[in-house]
């Protein structure tokens, strides 16, 4: 469906589409300006809508990354690696990206459930994938458990931290 050139320059018509955008579920700044462009909007109408959105919070970046890491580590406790990489994705500002430390330790039900430091997070996602390999040899079990520590961003360090304690206290 092709906008007419009337709709496609309207602030409010852009405004109007992005709100139904919104509806579906939280969104950046920028997947929204890129949905309205891609559907015809001109540039500064998308430009204004979101400039709108954003006065009245209807739009806010900060609010997308902490529902965003509430949802993300409630399922899957990450590292901040994978996170960084998924809030890049998303067009999260890189200046709010590196706070992600912070906006982690802002969000009480993460910090009661142990997923605020990387190190909590690790030891959880370790929890959840343990039981995968169960049975097996200690070499290969250490080895998928590395694997699947690294695959979802957690740094060799805290891999080796995590496995190295846990080692120690099997002996």
């Amino acid at each position: 469906m092709t906008l007419s050139p009337e709709r496609a320059g309207s602030e409010d018509a852009a405004k109007e589409a992005a709100l139904r955008i919104l509806a579906r579920g939280p969104r950046t700044a920028r997947e929204v300006e890129g949905r309205l462009l891609e559907r015809g909007f001109h540039a500064d109408a998308v430009a204004r809508a979101v400039e709108r959105l954003r006065r009245v919070k209807l739009l806010d970046d900060r609010a997308f990354v902490r529902s965003f890491l509430r949802t993300e580590l409630m399922r899957s406790p990450q590292g901040r690696r994978l996170l960084e990489l998924k809030l890049r994705r998303r067009g999260v500002p890189d200046a709010l990206v590196q706070k992600l430390d912070a906006l982690l330790h802002e969000d009480p039900d993460l910090v009661d459930r142990s997923l605020a430091a990387e190190g909590e997070r690790a030891a959880a996602a370790l929890a959840q994938v343990r039981p995968r390999y169960a049975g097996r040899k200690p070499d290969v079990i250490r080895r998928r458990l590395e694997q699947a520590l690294a695959r979802r961003g957690f740094g060799w360090d805290t891999i080796r931290d995590l496995l190295g304690e846990e080692a120690e206290g099997m002996s």
